[in-house]
């Protein structure tokens, strides 16, 4: 598959295409790792392994307002 790279102020975009981000488990706004191996771009994304890693990603603009659940339906302690 060929691509076009797009240049940029720091450097040169890449447009993966969507078929190929699913299958490397990419995901558009989230961290990757990129390195370059024998003239080859290697691009693996950075996974989430911390409580503390994906409570560092809760921003205003996606963090959720509280929600009611309703009344209990089981034996659930309140």
């Amino acid at each position: 598959m060929r691509i076009r790279m797009e240049a940029c102020p720091d450097g040169v975009a890449v447009i993966i295409p969507k078929t190929v981000a699913i299958c490397a488990g990419l995901r558009g706004g989230e961290t990757a790792e990129v390195e370059a191996t024998a003239g080859r771009l290697v691009v693996r994304p950075v996974l989430l392994t911390t409580l503390a890693d994906m409570l560092g990603r809760i921003t205003p603009e996606n963090l959720h307002t509280e929600w009611a659940t309703g009344a209990p339906s089981g034996v659930e302690l309140l």
